[in-house]
């Protein structure tokens, strides 16, 4: 009868033992998932800021922000092409250059019209942040030549 109590009690405890391995690999695993999908949101959210980090970066340098839209960046480019050239005009006092920007000038707004049609909301808010101040640029200069 001692070595069935005995038989008994260890058989108990080994299959307690196996539970509780078996609930530990349950949680490890568990453990590791939820590792895992932190990792991958980290990653996701360096993409992203990565990515904002990128855009705020060549604003910055070059002073144009980046657009969504081919024609919109296209549009801005040109438009900085034209305050280029309506500086080195203004600052040589060129009134031929200045006359023949007028022209350009035109065309810029016609075209604004069209490249406005197709904007999202923060293109919009971009756009004319920087239209504001390339306008405050164009009148900086156009009051130094006259001074």
């Amino acid at each position: 009868m001692k070595k069935l109590i005995l038989g008994s009690a260890l058989m108990l405890a080994l299959s307690v033992s196996f539970v509780s391995c078996k609930e530990a690999t349950d949680k490890a695993k568990e453990a590791t998932e939820e590792v895992e999908k932190a990792a991958e949101d980290t990653a996701n959210k360096t993409k992203e800021v990565v990515e904002e980090t990128k855009e705020a970066v060549t604003e910055a340098v070059d002073g144009v922000p980046s657009f969504d839209d081919a024609a919109v960046a296209e549009y801005v480019k040109t438009y900085d092409e034209y305050v280029n050239e309506y500086k080195e005009a203004a600052e040589s006092k060129n009134m031929t250059a200045l006359a023949a920007l007028g022209t350009k000038s035109q065309e810029l707004a016609t075209k604004s019209q069209e490249v406005m049609k197709n904007l999202s909301a923060d293109d919009a808010k971009k756009l004319t942040e920087y239209m504001t101040a390339k306008s405050k640029e164009l009148q900086e200069y156009a009051t130094k030549m006259t001074n």
